[in-house]
């Protein structure tokens, strides 16, 4: 056997052995045509303490999707949705179909298969494990009746026999030309939300099982765009003792003395509405924050996550960094860190990542309509620098326009005294107000 070109017999042996031994790779170009997404709550577009029709379809994934032109079907759900995924709230059995819901999926007759694969409140080992299982509705497991009605349907309602793939092997099967996986985020926002640093992935296990699913995923070959884990602590979920005043009306030193906190604590949206119902009625001596379910983070557990965090995207780097150049990483967690330090101005509107200042839905830490489209904004920059692309960014102040997550946004009433009174943004009727010192409100 003669190739043009190669005349050393020993060369061209050495040149079929390598050919024969690895597989054949085409060449890396970005191709959109069949895009999917793996990923948790971020991803699948979850607000509001519910995944449900409004904000799916607004999602990140699905944004990028219309600009792409490509066919992106998603499971979207019916108001008021499914919850799950919402670490640090109440949660409540599944009642299916709810009240004003029908068929609870949308798309009925149901898409065959959908692009957004995306699970709220699945784990790394949920990814690669977790399969839809019959009953569709699971009463006592809210998360495998949302890991069905979105990774399972129509294959449960149609009979047996069909395939129930995991979240990984949905991914594989689809062919996929372009893959993002967003995973991660859950596995530390869960333990950081409800003050439990135990609850931390460990670093090697995760590192192992994050290295997995990109094997799997990269098993046909397509372009992998691999994102970091966002700190839970730039989200508005978590709401410094320092700049508390802004939402309860009160001193940093009010807050700390009368319910006990470190000053270098967090309050979660629970402790907030605790401690600015227990001012706005003038309750003299308040049980401490800390007995209050779901109220309080501490400095410690901040800390902890942090730590953890470093070594998990460590971990996710260098695990595309095995998978080769058709593998590429967008920093999620300097997004959210970018938002946090700054803000986002949509129009006229300007967006904060504080609780209530726009950026984040009701729940803290997922972003509403013009958040998200400010993350497919970023993920298409990143793509027309990384593959030499020109994708158009979407509109911020029309999303915005209409975006549920702007609803609740609590100003400052400023009379002409010298005084700041403020509107509890927890009741539904503006409280008589406290006079705050302004340096309290830096």
């Amino acid at each position: 056997m003669n190739l043009p070109g190669i005349k050393s017999p020993v060369l061209l042996a050495g040149l079929l052995a390598v050919a024969f031994a690895l597989p054949a790779l085409p060449a890396r170009k970005l191709d959109t045509t069949q895009f999917v997404i793996v990923g948790e709550g971020l991803a699948a577009g979850m607000a509001d303490f519910q995944l449900r029709d409004v904000y799916q379809a607004a999602s990140f994934p699905a944004v990028m999707a219309g600009v792409f032109k490509t066919a992106f079907p998603i499971p979207t759900l019916q108001s008021p949705g499914i919850g799950s995924g919402a670490p640090g709230f109440p949660v409540l059995p599944p009642r299916l179909p709810a009240q004003l819901q029908g068929t609870v999926r949308n798309d009925f007759p149901p898409n065959l298969f959908v692009f957004n694969l995306s699970v709220p409140g699945f784990k790394l080992n949920d990814s690669l494990n977790r399969r839809p299982s019959a009953p569709l509705v699971q009463s006592k497991d809210i998360q495998q009746s949302i890991t069905n009605f979105i990774l399972g349907y129509p294959a449960l309602i149609a009979g047996t026999g069909l395939p129930l793939w995991t979240q990984v092997e949905y991914a594989v099967k689809m062919n996929p030309t372009l893959v993002v996986v967003e995973l991660g985020y859950y596995d530390v926002l869960e333990p950081a939300a409800t003050n439990n640093p135990a609850g931390l992935p460990n670093a090697a296990t995760f590192a192992t099982q994050y290295a997995s699913i990109l094997a799997k995923v990269n098993s046909t070959y397509p372009q992998i765009i691999v994102m970091t884990i966002p700190d839970p602590f730039d989200t508005a979920y978590f709401t410094p003792v320092s700049a508390a005043s802004r939402l309860v009306g009160a001193p940093v030193s009010t807050i700390t003395s009368l319910f006990g906190i470190g000053a270098n604590d967090y309050l979660t949206p629970n402790g907030l509405m605790t401690v600015g119902s227990a001012i706005a009625a003038n309750v003299a001596r308040p049980a401490p924050l800390s007995q209050t379910p779901n109220a309080l983070v501490t400095a410690a557990t901040a800390t902890a996550v942090k730590a953890n965090l470093a070594s998990l995207n460590a971990a996710i780097i260098a695990a595309a960094k095995v998978v080769g150049p058709n593998a590429v990483v967008y920093d999620l967690q300097a997004f959210f860190s970018a938002i946090k330090q700054t803000g986002l101005t949509a129009g006229t509107k300007t967006l904060t990542a504080d609780y209530l200042g726009g950026f984040y839905s009701l729940d803290g830490y997922y972003p509403g309509q013009t958040g998200q489209a400010a993350l497919a904004n970023s993920v298409l920059g990143f793509l027309n620098t990384t593959y030499g692309k020109t994708y158009t960014p979407v509109s911020l102040t029309t999303v915005a326009d209409s975006d549920p997550a702007l609803r609740f946004t609590p100003t400052a009433v400023r009379p002409s005294h010298r005084s700041v009174v403020y509107r509890n943004p927890f009741t539904q009727l503006p409280d008589p107000g406290t006079p705050v010192n302004r340096e309290e409100l830096k």
